[in-house]
């Protein structure tokens, strides 16, 4: 292997490798008719809202700060290994290279988010007359070049002061690029300039503090560590990833729905699969963000068509990653210790994500009543969600006999 480069090529097909071996089970027909309603409900919505947009609306400053904020968050990544903090010493002359070529895959891996929110800002903006095509142009070429210099900032930033105070750092790119970003859009080509000013020379300060300071292997490696990490914990969501190590919270105050077991009453596979789902961060947190995503639904989506179809597409997400989450488990499980457990275990998986949704639809009806009132609409809700929930759960215990 020549030098720091050949290093980085290596370790970046062995990543992109990584990559599709998970995502080929994240991106699945389930997935794709998720995302098709819910990018479909969301477009609809926005499309009405659009038709007649309220008076008033700082929509300049909506869109500077989102696209800022997304800019603002700019984690470098390296690749790096725990063994380099050692091996890779005696090349430290050429480390300039392998990170040049990591925050070039850094920069061009997080700029698709920032230009997709400018992309749909532009319809809102165009409603209240901000800018023109030709601005419009200069904006999304000073949205590539504020990339560039936040992915090159909080490098050097973490590498300055080995990731200490970094969201004091980015609330300080994220204030600079939300002037930069309004400047443009109002016509303030003073505030535009100051700002961009300040950014730069705030680029330069750090870039010369971390010039003098050596390279701090335990902070990027432990920061690309954990960033792995949150990749394979949402990728077992969809499938098990082997190699990682679930966590688990007591969580007493559910304590109600946790009850102490009898030993001549209690079933073992529905005492132990109620406390896997409810202890386990993985499957709780899953559900309960779903179930807050569908009350945030309904209670913000003003069409009831839209929302009826999000709240479907939400209950089938949320009843089929249920099921594959109790489904999964280590080769070992406490059940095993029980006699004719396992007999029982597929009926009561089955059972338990039955209650958890509709604990789900009942989330989601009395959300519907703040913006629907007491009216045939939120039952309506509610009753979709355990439609397709039940539909899911039948269907897919139909598979799992095939």
């Amino acid at each position: 292997m020549n030098g720091l480069r050949d290093l980085w090529g290596s370790r970046f097909g062995k990543y992109v490798a990584e990559l599709q071996r998970y995502l080929q089970y994240v991106f699945t027909g389930h997935l794709a008719i998720v995302l098709l309603f819910s990018i479909g409900a969301a477009g609809y919505a926005y499309s009405e809202w659009l038709k007649d947009v309220p008076e008033g609306l700082p929509a300049a400053w909506i869109a500077a700060v989102l696209i800022a904020g997304a800019m603002a968050v700019a984690t470098p990544v390296t690749l790096l290994k725990p063994a380099d903090s050692v091996y890779l010493l005696p090349l430290e002359k050429e480390l300039p290279v392998y990170t040049g070529r990591a925050l070039t895959w850094t920069f061009f891996s997080k700029l698709p988010l920032p230009v997709l929110l400018f992309i749909v800002a532009l319809p809102m903006l165009s409603a209240y007359g901000f800018g023109s095509r030709p601005l419009y142009g200069v904006l999304l070429a000073v949205i590539i070049a504020a990339e560039w210099l936040n992915v090159r900032t909080e490098f050097a930033f973490r590498k300055a002061e080995e990731g200490h105070g970094v969201w004091m750092d980015r609330t300080i790119r994220f204030a600079a690029g939300v002037l930069v970003l309004w400047g443009i859009l109002a016509g303030s080509w003073l505030i535009t300039a100051v700002a961009a000013a300040a950014f730069a020379a705030y680029y330069l300060f750090w870039t010369k503090r971390a010039g003098e300071k050596p390279f701090s292997y335990i902070h990027f490696i432990e920061l690309e560590q954990n960033r792995m990490m949150g990749f394979y914990r949402f990728a077992n969501y969809f499938t098990e990833v082997p190699h990682l190590k679930g966590t688990v919270s007591k969580r007493s105050w559910l304590g109600l729905f946790m009850p102490d077991a009898n030993v001549e009453r209690t079933d073992a596979q529905r005492f132990l699969l109620r406390r896997t789902f409810i202890r386990t961060d993985e499957s709780f947190w899953l559900w309960l963000r779903l179930t807050l995503l569908a009350a945030g639904g309904v209670l913000f989506i003003p069409f009831p068509v839209v929302a009826f179809i999000f709240v479907g597409a939400l209950a089938f997400a949320s009843a089929i990653q249920t099921l594959q989450t109790l489904r999964g488990g280590d080769e070992f499980r406490m059940d095993m210790l029980f006699p004719h457990a396992e007999e029982t275990r597929g009926r009561e998986i089955f059972r338990l994500t039955e209650r958890v949704q509709w604990i789900q639809a009942a989330a989601v009806t009395a959300a519907a009543f703040i913006p629907h009132g007491w009216s045939l609409t939120p039952l309506l809700m509610g009753a979709v969600a355990l439609i397709v929930s039940e539909a899911t759960i039948r269907l897919t215990g139909n598979e799992e006999k095939e």
